[in-house]
């Protein structure tokens, strides 16, 4: 199976529903360059090495272990796949199924072997805590990134035209453009490059506007399950035509000026964080100050017990979830029931109440704060704003 490089909210529904005897969840931070690119398959050795003492401790049989190993045993040696990485490596495997990503997340080395996939690490890529977009755009290109606190990367998506030229070549004769051909490409071929007018000529803008509308149309129809940041990137004259044709409701003020063509997502993403950051600490800050305001209170929509923040979550009440990252609280939930089962160590068919927790508040619409202990309401592991 393909490694994936983007994580669709259906692709976090399927993990979540994914329910066997075994579920093995594996993340690990890897490097993407430099010396330091041999690590990353050192540290997955010892991870699978991990996975598989697991598994033998358990009941199953040894012909049983080797096939949920089998399609993790084959990266143990296979260094070409580790020299292209992202900034984590996530992978999931039970007896049905197997699923990968590369995402831009700076993964805990961790390895997992319970009832269900542990999905808590991914929560930073559905929440509104750190994950943006950027569109970085001129006549001739278009790249769209998605980025997080700590990376970058390019993801491909239909329905964007690549270029000015390909957006408008049925839509105005050909006699009509100003352009010139630049070095030849792969295939000999050479590029159309338009220059000459500007924003301040009429028929330009024109013809610009109509090109970054069918940019926008592609790029919402992508956003229109998400609502994260969207950054743009580009030539001075180009981003407020951009933004008279953007129908996105996320799209930032502040934007990236100058031609990105020929920028790495590396420097692009250093550009962005630094517009984006604050807008993810005010709402943080905004939503945690609510909390405290409301347990202060003694409101009963203020909530720091596990034991009703489970069922809350299973039955759509829960309008935001703070949930510690790098924790996790074993144990079970009996929905026929509404009763929680915690846990101090981790026992058989236990599943991470946490992860219960937060995949459930996102799935029902509701807003998850992943954040490190200190960073917690009450310095508690979780607490939840419940709707009512």
């Amino acid at each position: 199976m393909q490694v994936m490089d983007l994580l669709t909210t259906r692709d976090l529904s399927a993990l979540m529903e994914t329910q066997e005897s075994y579920c093995i969840s594996i993340y690990l931070p890897t490097f993407v360059s430099g010396s330091e690119v041999g690590q990353n398959q050192i540290r997955y050795k010892n991870l699978f090495r991990i996975v598989s003492e697991k598994l033998n401790r358990t009941d199953l049989r040894p012909s049983q272990v080797k096939h949920l190993l089998s399609p993790l045993k084959k990266y143990v040696d296979e260094t070409l796949f580790w020299r292209n990485q992202s900034q984590g490596l996530a992978l999931f495997r039970s007896e049905n199924e197997f699923f990968h990503y590369r995402l831009p997340l700076d993964f805990k080395e961790l390895a997992l072997v319970s009832g269900r996939f542990h999905i808590k690490p991914l929560l930073p890529m559905f929440s509104e805590d750190g994950l943006f977009y950027l569109l970085a755009f001129s006549k001739n290109k278009v790249r769209l990134l998605q980025g997080t606190k700590y990376s970058a990367s390019e993801i491909n998506i239909d329905g964007v035209p690549g270029s000015l030229a390909e957006a408008l070549k049925y839509d105005f004769p050909q006699k009509e453009l100003q352009y010139h051909t630049g070095a030849p490409r792969h295939g000999g071929k050479r590029d159309a490059q338009y220059f000459g007018t500007g924003a301040g000529d009429p028929d330009e803008k024109d013809r610009l506007l109509r090109y970054f509308q069918q940019v926008d149309k592609g790029v919402c129809e992508f956003l229109k399950s998400k609502n994260s940041p969207l950054v743009i990137a580009g030539v001075e004259y180009l981003l407020p035509i951009y933004r008279e044709a953007s129908r996105y409701g996320q799209l930032v003020d502040e934007g990236i000026i100058g031609n990105p063509d020929n920028l790495p997502a590396s420097e692009l993403h250093d550009k962005a964080w630094k517009i984006t950051s604050p807008i993810f600490e005010k709402s943080q800050k905004t939503a945690v100050q609510k909390f405290e305001t409301l347990y202060s209170l003694g409101s009963l929509q203020a909530v720091t017990e596990l034991e009703q923040i489970i069922p809350a979550a299973n039955n759509k009440r829960i309008d935001t979830l703070f949930v510690a990252t790098n924790e996790q609280r074993w144990g079970k939930y009996y929905k026929y029931s509404n009763q929680v089962e915690a846990h101090d160590q981790h026992d058989a068919g236990d599943e991470d109440l946490l992860d219960f927790a937060a995949v459930h508040t996102l799935i029902n619409h509701g807003v998850v704060y992943p954040l490190s202990r200190d960073k917690m309401p009450d310095k508690k592991s979780v607490a939840a704003i419940f709707r009512y």
